[in-house]
């Protein structure tokens, strides 16, 4: 398994060579295929997704495609994820992009592509693994995009990860204690949470293993009785 989950994108020179480290060839030679399902539910100013698009597709690839997972038949969309070497899962609503991969038939093709293909998250992109994808709306005080988007009890897209992953950290515009939010959390889930700011990563190889992180800047582990762990 090759994935690697971002708070803020290929954000620095750390997280864009540990990118072609997993792809095992240059971004120029290789296919990525944009999943925006995450933040197509939210109404107003799309400018933020076209400025973040046209910074990721500098970066020079081969093809870069911009899909939504009910862009047609099912058959069609797999065929696109089937043709890409990267699959970049963007942010948004971490809830309605799980939703979207299973309404749409789309979650055992993206499990079995996550064996073969580089997964990179991207916020919202980042958190639609954990197990207890379920406990995210009630115990960290999220109930409102469940409501916005009609939702009763989530599913992970792919059940993989026993923590939960968390981005943004020390964002301008994250509320002020989140980082207390995300402890008690982890505390009411019983499960660990990974609160990384926008210039640090998760890699993943085995989901059965701790996460590798990748970091130019800062982040919190907290454990699940919502205890800091770690911390940079």
């Amino acid at each position: 398994m090759r994935m690697l989950l971002t708070s803020n994108g290929i954000a620095n020179d750390l997280i864009r060579e540990a990118l072609v480290d997993l792809l095992g060839k240059p971004i120029a030679d290789s296919r990525v295929v944009v999943v925006i399902d995450a933040i197509l539910g939210f109404p107003g100013d799309s400018s933020t997704l076209v400025d973040h698009l046209d910074g990721l597709r500098s970066l020079g690839w081969a093809e870069f495609d911009v899909a939504s997972l009910f862009a047609g038949p099912p058959a069609l969309v797999e065929s696109r994820l089937r043709s890409a070497d990267v699959i970049l899962g963007y942010g948004g609503s971490n809830l309605w992009a799980a939703h979207a991969w299973h309404a749409t038939g789309l979650a055992s093709v993206l499990a079995e592509l996550l064996e073969e293909k580089v997964y990179v998250g991207w916020s919202a992109g980042s958190m639609i693994f954990a197990r207890r994808l379920d406990r995210w709306p009630a115990d960290f005080d999220d109930q409102d995009e469940l409501d916005m988007f009609g939702l009763e009890t989530p599913s992970p897209a792919v059940a993989l990860f026993d923590w939960f992953f968390a981005g943004h950290l020390g964002a301008d515009w994250m509320p002020a204690g989140a980082e207390q939010r995300f402890a008690v959390g982890a505390a009411r889930s019983g499960q660990e949470v990974w609160f990384v700011d926008d210039d640090s990563a998760l890699l993943v190889r085995d989901p059965a293993d701790e996460p590798l992180i990748i970091t130019a800047g800062h982040w919190r582990r907290f454990g699940t009785d919502g205890s800091l762990v770690a911390s940079r």
